[in-house]
């Protein structure tokens, strides 16, 4: 596939604010970021990982608060705390306010303070309408990929050796699965609504905001290779959430979500197709539930045929490709302003 991929001139973070120069000399952008102080990448790292701390210090114990204060807390603070209440509304809310400090707020705070040296989050880069439905097109086809991803990271195992390490990450998976299954056990409408905010709305946008939109956007200037960039923002994505056996297809997922704005430049194209796989497997289980099925069962792998997987792959290549030319064609706008 990588005939797809599009120099490093065209990579919207190599060029800085309010600035009608052609992405394809780097050389006048670095000499016009050199007139606003130019900060070396590990600075800007270093000031990213500072703000996602102090916001997910911060709103934690923020979040901690407006639970307490916005549900029955007789359970005491210990259980809900640990997890272990059923108290699944104090959960969602520090869930929501949590991933609102920790991702948006550190994000669109970083936006500002360099605003003026490099342009983070685009939300105003011109988008060919045509992209949105490409998005859902190949999100849709690629599931099956993913779905074998998830079946061949489980297959994981580790030397004896390692026999330690193995079961503390089995202990972490299952506690991740049984908070998973907690916050998706309403069966309501009301209550599909909110999953669909907690678990798909808030983590698509804070997420992209800080893996695709910042770590991307430092590490594209400091490596000087997009596609380097795009791959190690996505493992860094895929092994901060601690669920290593789901570590592969969140690792390609990242890279996926990646591409997709580094070919289509605006911020939003990415969350949309975050949103969607989340609110998919969100929806899914809503309906399993309603069933009165488990979250298990939502492994489909069993009743898909073996060549349906080839015909996943090549759609969603053409779909990839068919994305990276309409992004591409004739895309001469930056910021509203017509590039040489």
């Amino acid at each position: 596939m990588s005939g797809l991929f599009p120099s490093v001139s065209s990579n919207p973070y190599l060029h800085p604010q309010n600035t009608s120069i052609p992405m394809t000399e780097y050389n006048t952008f670095s000499k016009g970021v050199q007139q606003h102080g130019e900060n070396h990448p590990m600075v800007s790292l270093i000031l990213l990982l500072t703000l996602v701390f102090a916001g997910a210090i911060i709103f934690g114990v923020l979040a901690i608060f407006i639970g307490l204060a916005a549900t029955d807390s007789s359970a005491g603070i210990g259980s809900l705390l640990s997890g272990s209440t059923t108290n699944t509304d104090f959960l969602k809310i520090v869930q929501a306010v949590s991933s609102f400090g920790m991702f948006v707020v550190p994000a669109l705070l970083m936006r500002t303070v360099e605003k003026r040296r490099y342009h983070y989050l685009d939300f105003r880069a011109p988008v060919n309408p045509m992209l949105w439905f490409i998005i859902i097109g190949i999100m849709f086809f690629s599931a099956p990929i993913f779905e074998q991803a998830i079946k061949l990271n489980e297959q994981m195992e580790l030397p004896e050796v390692f026999a330690g390490i193995e079961n503390w990450m089995k202990a972490k998976e299952a506690e991740l699965e049984r908070l998973t299954n907690q916050l998706l056990a309403d069966t309501t409408y009301w209550g599909l609504c909110i999953n669909l905010i907690v678990v798909a709305v808030i983590p698509a946008i804070g997420e992209e905001f800080i893996f695709r939109g910042c770590v991307q956007g430092i590490l594209t200037r400091w490596l000087r290779n997009p596609h380097a960039s795009i791959w190690l923002s996505a493992i860094i994505f895929s092994a901060i959430h601690l669920q290593f056996y789901g570590f592969l297809p969140r690792m390609l997922l990242g890279a996926l979500f990646g591409y997709l704005l580094f070919w289509g430049k605006n911020i939003w194209l990415p969350i949309l197709a975050h949103f969607l796989n989340n609110a998919s497997a969100t929806l899914s289980a809503f309906y399993l539930r309603r069933q009165g099925k488990s979250l298990d069962e939502m492994d489909l792998s069993t009743q898909i045929p073996t060549y349906f997987y080839f015909l996943s792959f090549v759609l969603t290549v053409v779909l990839l490709y068919q994305y990276h030319k309409t992004a591409t064609t004739g895309n001469t706008q930056h910021y509203g302003k017509t590039l040489d």
